[in-house]
Parts: C-alpha cells; structure tokens; sequence
C-alpha cells in the first residue's frame, strides 16, 4: 500500500456524509475549522488540523473539479 493509498483509505468512509454545519476552535496557534456532517443518524466533527499530532489548525482548498 503506497501513502497516497493510505490517505485514500482514511477519507473514503466520509462518503455520503453532508456538510451540516461549521465551526472554528481556538488554538495556540492556528485556529482550528471543523466541519459537522451527517449521515442519516450519524454525526462527525471533521477537524482540519496541520498534521495528525493535532499541533494546530491548517487550511482547508476549495477548488473546483479537476
């Protein structure tokens, strides 16, 4: 399994959700911005953080497709 598959994994359980509502927490550094979705019965928080260690907010891209 390569890294990029790695990641691929990690995201495609998101499919389906719907972006609910959005927020944004306080850090130290950078604030962090949090997605609430849901899907049917089920909520998450998706939290943008710079790395997986949670030190700090990072910046979500909007693009268009590719």
């Amino acid at each position: 399994m390569t890294k990029l598959d790695s990641y691929r994994k990690h995201v495609e359980p998101l499919i389906g959700f719907r972006i609910i509502g959005v927020d944004v927490e306080e850090s130290d550094f950078n604030p962090f911005t949090v997605l609430k979705v849901q899907r049917g019965d089920e909520k998450l928080d998706l939290v943008i953080s710079q790395d997986p260690e949670g030190n700090g907010g990072g910046f979500l891209f909007i693009e268009g497709e590719k």
